[in-house]
């Protein structure tokens, strides 16, 4: 089972590994499941997994949210990044959300950390 807890000193800036944000009037609930991956290495795909406890089957993602710590704005030439983290082959399976995260010229110790908002039932 993947460890779904969030590195250390997110807790203290508030981050929550996951949470429900509403109960809608036909019961369906709109929640939420963070989950992160520490980069070793530069130019890379990063296999991650996010799932939304709260739910037992996710219907609709409704947004998916990148953050990166520390922010990474110098491919170390002086010049931006020439690519950006995105998502690539999504993919819904229950109340997890798979994605495999593409992006260049990290720093080793970067933290990438991906939020998946979602509806379903509970």
């Amino acid at each position: 089972m993947p460890d779904f807890r969030l590195p250390t000193g997110y807790l203290a800036k508030g981050w929550k590994s996951h949470d429900q944000i509403a109960t809608l009037q036909d019961g369906r609930v709109v929640a939420y499941g963070v989950n992160w991956v520490q980069t070793t290495y530069t130019n890379a795909c990063h296999v991650l997994n996010v799932c939304v406890p709260d739910l037992r089957m996710i219907e609709y993602v409704l947004q998916v949210q990148f953050t990166e710590d520390p922010i990474n704005c110098d491919a170390g030439d002086g010049n931006p990044p020439y690519g950006v983290l995105q998502a690539k082959n999504k993919k819904i399976t229950g109340n997890v959300v798979g994605m495999t995260l593409t992006g260049v010229t990290y720093s080793t110790g970067t933290t990438l950390l991906v939020e998946v908002i979602a509806i379903g039932p509970p």
